[in-house]
Parts: structure tokens; sequence; C-alpha cells
């Protein structure tokens, strides 16, 4: 978290400069020592290449972080902080670096403590939750595969774990196992939307993780991941809810599975919406396609299954057999997500599709360019690339 790294770097340089500052007033360095015997001009070279070397690099980072942090923060009012309260009461953000400034100051042991004190909703905080209602999507940066995070205010729900890398690597304990974990995180369901290794590959690493979370896909039972608990197939019909949002499988039905050679077409497609919100206020809906093709969005869009959504997960990745016309009329996002590996050797995604997004003035964030994509249903006009909100001048700039 942004904020919270910036409060500890100015702890931890209050805290250094003020005890160096102390042991220098009370005789326990002594820096005349250290030009015994010197000429002048020697110490004035010594002196400037300290500075240079030290000083004037921590002073410069010390400024950019400080500069980019309060502008982001104040003039352009990001939410950048870490929690809503910190939000509201701006000072509260400087409470790391006041109790650096308390802990080696040279005053009573009663005044230390009382820093020591303030530095424990630091230690405490915990990642916020969307709001009772509502639910976030958090589309993970890991290559070319499908691997996003649903959260409602206490539950979680993993669609699909990314590709497997090598026999030793792959995505759920390279990438979503740590994000997971830095969340604070524990998965109630993973959903595998069909057996391929860049939806699956992750699946183990994940379950062994989070052993306590349940499992649907529409994998066979003898692909099932070991140590999956209520192994689960997807059915269009399903249905539950969580902390007031509704999730819904809309494809495959039951005759699919025995008519279907390829495991595109049985991809679990998960609609997940909010209830409706009075007049003008419409339902927030996120549609997770999975690598369904064209037969199969056609065959959705004869049902009248209820596709429309804000935004939604492109199918296949943006494949040339897949985003077709009537479909996206049918859906009619504002936002689409893709999930792709950089210059991945499937192409992906193609022009043909994206031609047709760009016609419908349909906004598409992809992984290489974008990095992990969050949309949240409080907000769901904005979404949020990671690889902008945290750029660095050593980033690679995908074209």
């Amino acid at each position: 978290n942004w904020p919270l790294e910036l409060q500890w770097y100015l702890f931890a340089a209050a805290v250094m400069l003020g005890a160096s500052y102390t042991l220098q007033k009370k005789g326990h360095v002594r820096t005349d020592m250290l030009y015994a015997g010197w000429r002048p001009r020697t110490q004035a070279i010594v002196d400037m290449v300290c500075y240079l070397a030290f000083f004037f690099p921590f002073v410069l980072t010390l400024a950019y972080v400080g500069w980019e942090y309060f502008y982001k923060a104040f003039v352009t009012e990001e939410r950048f902080v870490s929690s809503p309260w910190m939000a509201k009461v701006w000072p509260l953000r400087l409470v790391l670096p006041v109790t650096g400034a308390l802990l080696v100051l040279q005053a009573p042991w009663s005044l230390r403590l009382l820093g020591g004190a303030l530095v424990l909703p630091a230690l405490l905080w915990q990642p916020p939750r969307p709001a009772a209602g509502e639910f976030s999507l958090l589309a993970a940066d890991i290559g070319q595969g499908n691997a996003v995070l649903v959260r409602t205010q206490h539950h979680a729900l993993l669609y699909d774990a990314g590709p497997r890398y090598s026999r030793e690597s792959d995505a759920g304990h390279r990438v979503l196992v740590p994000l997971l974990r830095a969340l604070g995180v524990h998965l109630d369901m993973l959903v595998v939307s069909h057996r391929d290794s860049d939806h699956a590959g992750g699946a183990v690493s994940v379950l062994a993780a989070h052993p306590g979370a349940s499992l649907l896909s529409s994998m066979a039972e003898d692909e099932v991941p070991p140590g999956a608990r209520q192994a689960r197939r997807c059915e269009a019909g399903q249905g539950w809810t969580w902390d007031g949002v509704s999730f819904m499988v809309l494809h495959p039905d039951t005759a699919d599975y025995p008519a279907s050679s390829r495991p595109n077409a049985v991809s679990c497609v998960l609609r997940i919406a909010t209830q409706p919100r009075g007049a003008g206020l419409p339902a927030r809906v996120a549609l997770l396609a999975g690598d369904i093709e064209r037969p199969q969005e056609q065959r959705l869009v004869a049902r009248g299954v209820p596709l429309r959504a804000d935004v939604l997960l492109v199918p296949h990745h943006g494949s040339r057999t897949s985003s077709s016309a009537e479909f996206l009329d049918a859906v009619a996002p504002r936002w689409a997500l893709v999930q792709s590996g950089y210059r991945n050797r499937f192409g992906h995604p193609a022009p043909a599709p994206l031609e047709r997004y760009r016609e419908r003035h349909i906004a598409v964030r992809d992984s290489p360019r974008c990095g992990a994509a969050l949309w949240q249903s409080e907000r769901p006009a904005v979404v949020r690339c990671h690889r902008e909100d945290a750029r660095r001048y050593w980033h690679h700039v995908a074209p």
C-alpha cells in the first residue's frame, strides 16, 4: 500500500536522523576525530563526497516521494490511503513520522512511550474491503491466462488460477497466493472455468494454501486438482448470494458436457451483480466469460439469459473466434478486461475483435499495458491500472 510505505519511510528517516543527532550531542560520536591531521582542502573534498553520496540522494528521494504522494492525495484527490478514516482525517497520515520523532527525542520516557502507542494502528492495519452489497473485481497480472479475484464484504472468490509456467512454477504460488496473503483474503471458493493449463495451472497451489475453499469447475472427476474440497461441476442455473451480491452460473448447460469435445465450449460463465438501487440506479454487473467462443456466445444470446454488464472479462483473451458482434451488443459493457501475455504466441487480443469493441465505444484494458486491473461496483466508471498508479521510470511501457 503506497501511503503506508511512505509513512514507514518517513518513520525510518526520523528515527535515523534523530538517533544520529542525539548520539552526536551526547558525545558518543566525534566527527573531529575523522579529520585528524587532514588538510582543510581534503576535509572539504571528503565532506562534499559524503554529501553527494549520502545526504543529497536521500533528500532528493524524500522530496520526490513526498511530492508525488501529497500531489496525488491533495491535488488530484485520488484515494491512495489505506482506510476511510485516514482518507477523511489527513493529519492521521503523519502518525508514523511523528512517532519516529517522539521515540528519539531527548524527552521523558513517558512521552517516548506515547510514540510507541501511536504506532499500534499501523501494525493493526487491515486492507479495506467492499461495503455491504458491493463487490470488487481484481484481474491479476499473471501473463497469458485468467485469474480474477472477486471480493464482497465478508467473502472472496477466485475465478481461474492462472497458467502453469513450468514443472516447478505456476501463477498460483508465484502471484496469486502472495497476493491473497497481502490482501488478507481467505478464499471461500475457487472457480476453474475449464481444464486448460492457462486457467487451471495454479489451482493446486491455491487450494494447498486455502484448503477451506470449495471448487466449482467444468472439469471431469478425474481431472479435479488434488486437495479440492466440495468439488462440484458448474451448470447453468446455479446461484448463491454473498453479502447482498448475487452470483449466477450462465453456462454450460447439463447437456453441453457430453456434446462438447473441446474444453473451451464448457467454460463456466459467471455473472456477478449487486441488487438494484432504485430509479436511475441500476444494479452493477460483471460478466466473467472464460474461453467461450462464437457458438457458445450465440447460444447465450438466443436463450435470453441476462447478459448486460458494466464490465466484461473478454472471452478467450480476445481471440478471433470470440467476442462476436451479437454477443457484445447483448452485453453492452462499459469496460472490457483482457488478460493476456505480453507478445504472446497466440496474438491475443486479435485486431478483429478489438475493432468490434472500438466500434461500440467499449474501453479495453489489457494486462500488458494495464497490469493488475481493479474495478469496483461502487465506482463503475473507473478501472484502476496498477502499471499507471504505481509507474516507475524503470518499468517497460508496452507499445
